[in-house]
């Protein structure tokens, strides 16, 4: 066995779901998410400019090559596209209005766990490789992980710019080590999205501006999370019920089909999808049918049960949540309960303005006492948010 093929069996007894070997020499990849940068797609997120994100030599100078690997995160819960009573009979009560959160964050922060399996394999890598030098990334560093995870064969990058795998989907944390072995790289995945358009259909708010483009300040995920000011007005109605991220583009995609019908035809392939029959790996297994979203092994992604403090309504589930209980949370009891989960980054008072648009956009008008108390907070953001929620439920 090469060190390459050794390496991504660790990876694998390590519990990584997949795991390839990538050049340092991504092509144009690298440029591309320079130029996306360039052309103002990535909003207020200035770090996304940091030129250190054109070349990994810039953080490790004798970086050769990169081990990139992925964990299924995709628990075992219907879709936010899925969600009613008629769907599910986990669903019940839905007479008060709900939230979603996205998929990703509904458990443990991906950061700690993704960190802890990385220096697990930089470990193994070590005892394979005395001497070598490693860097370890998981979504905070100055590395465009995603090119190098395409090239590492571990999926494709899709129209909605998520990496897709064809036999897991897309629900999937991406994580990267860096290092100066000289390792035999694996093929990039082929492009296997085809003619299909959902995920542009289907955004609220056009955020995928042309296939493989997402212009992030448009992105609901952005709004909820990254962006720290007033959510642009325009863009309110159309956020919907999404308090923290937003998973329509990942659940509208056929690879990521709850029901293998979805991407099936009688000849193996489908036109709705755009997987061509042609292709032999995919449509085959779609054929007989065995297309299904692949599940989480990983019990810290499951949905996290929130326990406020002292809360007459008692504990709840970060699957489709009450938009009451999520408001029930006092500074304290967010601080507190997010501790170790992604929510965090949206910071109280973030979260208090992305409830607000949920609030105003659920049409149910018992939220106005609750609004009428934030829009006299002590942050001008929150207070501009629950006034305009305030007025969208008294027009009806």
């Amino acid at each position: 066995m090469n060190l390459s093929d050794a390496i991504q069996q660790r990876a694998t007894e390590i519990g990584f779901d997949l795991a390839g070997i990538a050049p340092l020499d991504v092509g144009g990849d690298l440029e591309f998410a320079r130029r996306w940068v360039e052309r103002g797609h990535g909003g207020a997120m200035q770090y996304l400019a940091n030129p250190q994100r054109d070349d990994p030599r810039q953080v490790l100078p004798s970086a050769r090559s990169v081990v990139s690997v992925g964990l299924v995160y995709n628990a075992d819960r219907p879709y936010s596209t899925e969600v009613s009573p008629t769907n599910d009979p986990r669903l019940k009560d839905l007479r008060d209005s709900r939230a979603w959160v996205s998929r990703y964050a509904w458990g443990h922060d991906y950061h700690e766990v993704m960190r802890a399996k990385l220096e697990a394999l930089r470990s193994a890598i070590e005892d394979l490789a005395p001497g070598v030098e490693t860097r370890v990334y998981v979504d905070t560093g100055p590395v465009v992980e995603r090119a190098f995870a395409r090239y590492s064969g571990i999926g494709w990058m899709g129209k909605n710019t998520c990496l897709i795998n064809e036999g897991k989907g897309s629900w999937f944390f991406l994580g990267i080590i860096l290092t100066s072995l000289a390792l035999a790289p694996d093929l990039p995945a082929p492009d296997r999205c085809g003619s299909c358009t959902r995920c542009l259909e289907a955004c609220p708010t056009g955020a995928l501006v042309e296939p493989y483009v997402m212009d992030a300040s448009r992105c609901i995920s952005y709004f909820t999370i990254e962006l720290r000011g007033s959510i642009p007005p325009r863009f309110r109605t159309a956020i919907g019920a999404n308090v923290f991220g937003c998973d329509i583009c990942q659940d509208v995609c056929p690879w990521n089909s709850r029901q293998p019908s979805a991407i099936r035809d009688q000849h193996g392939g489908s036109q709705e999808s755009g997987v061509r029959s042609q292709e032999k790996t995919g449509p085959e297994a779609i054929q007989h049918g065995t297309r299904t979203a692949v599940l989480t092994a990983s019990p810290e992604f499951e949905p996290m049960n929130v326990e406020p403090r002292g809360a007459e309504s008692g504990s709840f589930s970060l699957f489709n949540p009450k938009l009451d209980d999520l408001a029930s949370l006092t500074e304290e009891d967010f601080r507190r309960v997010f501790a170790h989960s992604p929510i965090k980054r949206a910071k109280y008072r973030g979260w208090l303005r992305n409830l607000c648009v949920a609030m105003g956009n659920s049409g149910d008008r018992r939220f106005l006492p609750r609004l009428e108390g934030l829009a006299q907070h002590d942050d001008p953001v929150v207070r501009e948010h629950a006034q305009w929620a305030i007025r969208r439920l008294e027009m009806g």
